[in-house]
């Protein structure tokens, strides 16, 4: 067993051989394979999860989870390393790890952007919102630049003595920073905050934020609903343009199989659902009825709220997010979406119900004082939070750093609390993968409906039953009927040598079959068998003769049955 860490944000060397160990340790459950590379030329892993005993991935109904699409947003990629280590070591041992493997399929990419994370976990670090490819400009533009300016690991905030800043020191704790009062006047002192770096072509008066030179948003890249750089910022020039999600969206194509989608990213403690760009209205009403169980679910298991996006999670109050892969593979796929926003110091610090975007514009300063209690008192005090200390930069002269580690301590959970607040969601991977559609058998046999003639042959009905066991309906969603991107039930048949049909054709379009999804109350309930589907056949030939039947679905899996021509069950 590789030595996995759970409270580590992995390097990509590292990531790499952990997860090489992982595959050479269990061969029978996870393989290995790198679906293309990054911008800078570092694969992109994926790992495939299924017991290869009871039959291929691709005959299985999958999730597939995408990490780490962000470049500082690294637990991500330690959470689905988590997952992996915990279905294979609970395969055998844990009835919900089994059943699910054994099953059905887990596809995980746990680093999609793998130059990213090592700018971000550099000895001198650097914070990119995604790829390190220059957008929309190859040049540097002027004006401050986040580096590490003192070498010290960290990027942390300038505060630079200024009369017209407007924070001031907090009364109940100097280190805290408020906003000055409206009307406020007076000696000070006054400061103004700044983000650690530098300034290109400084001069000497003004400080503007120079734009990002690595300005893609990987998470804006996706075909639903893409917009134009000028309409949304990271877009990139066209859906799919950059190698890390034309390696995603090819491998998510080529696994027709899924049935739900789950993107890691930090932070928020929330589980967010599409849409981004439109209100529930948009959504069919089963569909939106079934994503609020499954969120019950979610929360009960995470503890994590699950909100929609649009309603509860947008950036600014009048403008959308779009191109974002959870609306992707729920519009174009039809297939249940997830962003998980993992961690919060927030509800940490004991502030509850807040909201999580409104939040950071306007909040009591008591908030402000219970994050600085825990975090002194849960991650240590001039670690979470730095005490400010002078620094001589060497364009703004004398200014303190210090402030939050927001790298540390917002953007990711301090290593001690990693491992507890990432685990719950392996569990609820599993539990939500078996709420699958699964087809299963439930009889077959072979009635003699023509008596033996000379030739030796009889008219027989071979009739095949599948059940789907599953709690979604076999297209998952409504939008996938919607959006044609799911093939109904078929069933073939295949007859030995000395067989023919009498009539009719081998293979046989059976429809969709549903689930036991909404079945909540039973005071006005009626349940038709619209979870079971029949497949019959005319054959002329032997008794003893064996028949091959073949019923599958792509995202509900396939059953597989002989059926043997059997002259004493005349009907």
């Amino acid at each position: 067993m590789p030595d996995l860490r759970f409270d580590h944000l992995y390097r990509h060397e590292e990531l790499t051989e952990a997860l090489n160990g992982l595959a050479a340790e269990y061969p029978h459950l996870m393989t290995l394979e790198s679906i293309g590379t990054s911008y800078e030329g570092r694969d992109i892993w994926l790992a495939t999860m299924t017991n290869a005993a009871t039959g291929s991935h691709h005959e299985k109904p999958a999730l597939f989870v995408e990490a780490n699409i962000h470049a500082t947003e690294v637990t991500g990629s330690t959470a689905a390393l988590h997952l992996l280590h915990h279905l294979v070591t609970g395969h055998g041992e844990d009835e919900n790890v089994s059943r699910v493997l054994d099953t059905r399929c887990f596809y995980v990419v746990p680093r999609l952007n793998p130059d990213g994370v090592e700018l971000a976990l550099a000895d001198r670090p650097r914070y990119l919102r995604s790829s390190a490819r220059p957008w929309p400009r190859a040049e540097p533009q002027d004006g401050l630049v986040e580096e590490d300016v003192d070498g010290d690991g960290r990027i942390l905030t300038m505060r630079v003595p200024d009369a017209n800043g407007p924070w001031k020191a907090c009364p109940e704790d100097p280190r805290l920073l408020v906003a000055r009062d409206p009307d406020e006047v007076g000696p000070g002192p006054y400061w103004r905050l700044l983000p650690e770096g530098r300034i290109r072509n400084y001069d000497g008066v003004l400080v503007p934020l120079a734009p990002r030179l690595e300005g893609l948003d990987l998470n804006r890249q996706f075909p639903a609903g893409w917009r134009t750089e000028g309409d949304q910022a990271g877009a990139g020039p066209y859906p799919g343009s950059e190698p890390e999600i034309r390696a995603l969206l090819q491998a998510v194509a080529a696994r027709p199989n899924l049935c739900a989608y789950i993107a890691y990213h930090t932070f928020g403690g929330v589980h967010l659902r599409p849409y981004s760009d439109h209100d529930d209205d948009h959504l069919p009403t089963s569909d939106l009825r079934t994503f609020l169980e499954i969120a019950k679910l979610a929360t009960a298991i995470t503890g994590y709220r699950a909100v929609s996006v649009y309603h509860d999670f947008r950036y600014e109050p009048k403008e959308i997010i779009t191109g974002a892969s959870d609306d992707w593979a729920y519009d174009h796929l039809g297939v249940y979406a997830w962003t998980t926003e993992f961690w919060s110091p927030i509800p940490k610090a004991g502030i509850a119900e807040h909201k999580f975007i409104e939040w950071f514009d306007d909040h009591p300063v008591a908030d402000d004082l219970a994050l600085l209690r825990w975090s002194d008192e849960t991650v240590g005090r001039n670690v979470g939070y730095v005490d400010w200390y002078p620094f001589e930069h060497p364009q703004l002269g004398p200014v303190e750093l210090g402030g939050w580690h927001f790298f540390r301590v917002w953007s990711n959970p301090p290593p001690a609390l990693m491992e507890a607040e990432i685990a719950p969601h392996a569990d609820f991977a599993v539990r939500h993968l078996l709420l699958s559609p699964r087809l299963e058998l439930h009889n077959a046999c072979a009635e003699l409906v023509g008596a033996l003639g000379d030739s030796g042959l009889a008219t027989w009905r071979v009739r095949v039953v599948v059940d789907n066991t599953g709690w979604m309906a076999t297209n998952v969603t409504e939008r996938a009927l919607e959006r044609k991107a799911v093939r109904p039930v078929e069933a073939e048949i295949t007859l030995p040598d000395g067989c023919h049909l009498a009539a009719g054709t081998p293979r046989l379009e059976l429809g969709q079959l549903g689930g036991r999804a909404l079945k909540r109350s039973a005071l006005l309930a009626s349940d038709p068998t619209d979870d079971r589907t029949k497949a019959e056949w005319v054959v002329r030939g032997p008794a003893g003769a064996v028949v091959a039947v073949e019923v599958r679905h792509q995202r509900g899996g396939v059953v597989r049955v002989d059926v043997e021509l059997d002259a004493i069950t005349e009907s």
